[in-house]
This record gives C-alpha cells, sequence and structure tokens, in this order.
C-alpha cells in the first residue's frame, strides 16, 4: 500500500503527496479534467491539441523544456478518453521548477495564433504517423464507432483529424479548452524529500 497525503488548495486544486526518501529523483503529474468524451463528436482532436498547446510556452516562460531540461528533468504528456495526463521527472532538489513551470502555464498558457498553428500541424502529423501510416492504424476508430453511442468520442483521443486538416478558427479552440479545462485536478504522486 502507498501511504500518501490527500488535500484541497483554496483554488480547488486537488493534491496527492506520496514520499519516498529512498530516491533522489521526484515525479509531478498534473491531470485536467479533460479528455476526447468532452469533445462534439464532428470537431475531434481538440483534447489532443490542447495537450500539445500547453507546451508552447506561457506568458513567462516561452519554452516550456528548457528550464525543466536545466534543472535535469524531463516531461511529456498523453490525452484519453477521460483526461489529459502532464508530468515531469527530476532531481528532488529541483522540485521547485516543475511547480514554477505548471503553475505558470495554468495561470497564462500562451494562446498564441501561430503557436497553434504549429501545435495543429504536429497533431495532424503524429495522426498520420500512427493512424494512417500504420497497418491497422485506425482500427480503434472503427472499433469505438462500432462500440459506442454515435454522439461520443470515446476512443479516439488523437481525433478523426479530419476536423484539424484546415486551418482552424481561434476563437473555437478558445471555447473548447475555456469550457473544459476547469476545475483542475492536481496530483503529485512520487515526491521524493532529499534529506
Amino acid at each position: 500500500m502507498i501511504t500518501y497525503h490527500r488535500f484541497v488548495l483554496d483554488n480547488g486544486l486537488r493534491v496527492l503527496v506520496h514520499e519516498d526518501p529512498s530516491t533522489p529523483m521526484a515525479a509531478v503529474n498534473v491531470l485536467y479534467n479533460v479528455g476526447s468524451r468532452d469533445e462534439h463528436p464532428a470537431k475531434t482532436g481538440f483534447a489532443h491539441l490542447f495537450e500539445h498547446l500547453m507546451f508552447g510556452g506561457s506568458a513567462n516562460i516561452p519554452d516550456f523544456d528548457d528550464p525543466l531540461q536545466l534543472a535535469g528533468g524531463d516531461n511529456n504528456a498523453f490525452t484519453n478518453n477521460d483526461f489529459t495526463n502532464f508530468y515531469e521527472v527530476l532531481p528532488a532538489q529541483n522540485l521547485e521548477v516543475a511547480f514554477w513551470l505548471e503553475s505558470d502555464r495554468m495561470l497564462s498558457l500562451n494562446f498564441d495564433p501561430q503557436v497553434l498553428e504549429v501545435q495543429r500541424k504536429v497533431v495532424v502529423e503524429e495522426f498520420k504517423e500512427t493512424c494512417l501510416n500504420q497497418p491497422y492504424g485506425d482500427m480503434w476508430h472503427h472499433l469505438s464507432e462500432m462500440a459506442y453511442q454515435p454522439t461520443l468520442t470515446v476512443g479516439r483521443s488523437l481525433g478523426k483529424c479530419r476536423s484539424m486538416w484546415r486551418v482552424l478558427p481561434w476563437t473555437m479552440c478558445r471555447i473548447f479548452i475555456s469550457s473544459t479545462t476547469a476545475p483542475i485536478m492536481l496530483y503529485w504522486p512520487f515526491v521524493a524529500t532529499s534529506n
């Protein structure tokens, strides 16, 4: 059994902390309560695009990766039907860097149309690479259409991407993000303390 402390911050963020003094590393894991289930069936892929936009910088941090890598850390993210998960792993003595990065992008994400266009192209290429250019790559799209009601978009976290192949109106992205990303759930499940 993993022991952890759970509490809620004044702003509504739910926090779980697990301390493991046997490791010099720490992990910060942030879950946003938004996934492909929140998308309109004709406009899929927005949750995945949101994931990519979160790496497009913020008001105080133009490039999310640079400060984290300078602190000896690494990060990634994924989107599924129910949530979008962002995580950083870094030396425990540099844990504050991960908190700073996450708090700044929560507070002031860079909503620049140029960042949107770059990330839209990345998402489309990822879709082509994993779904169109692989044998049976689109299998989950077909299975989810057979298994779930037509009004649900579960099973398509990358989206069908047809809606992303053209230039997206920036207002459409802002509406999706602002209507689905609150409340935010924040978890730090493997936090090591340095002695």
